[in-house]
């Protein structure tokens, strides 16, 4: 099953994917390449749930960005 109507990860509140966040999140990161490439795509870090996922990822406690 799909997310339907924009719930999804990526706009999610507790959703964060900027490559300098996770590249701190990740220790040793950079090392093996980097938060900026394009094997990362728009994965990220939910705050919420403590995990690494894709952007298109969602579960029931989907809070909108404001």
């Amino acid at each position: 099953m799909k997310p339907v109507g924009g719930i999804s990860c990526r706009n999610c509140r507790h959703f964060r994917n900027d490559a300098a966040f996770v590249e701190r999140a990740f220790a040793g990161l950079s090392t093996l390449g980097s938060a900026w490439g394009s094997t990362c795509s728009d994965d990220g870090l939910c705050l919420r749930h403590d995990r690494h996922l894709s952007a298109e990822s969602y579960c029931p406690e989907f809070t909108p960005k404001s």
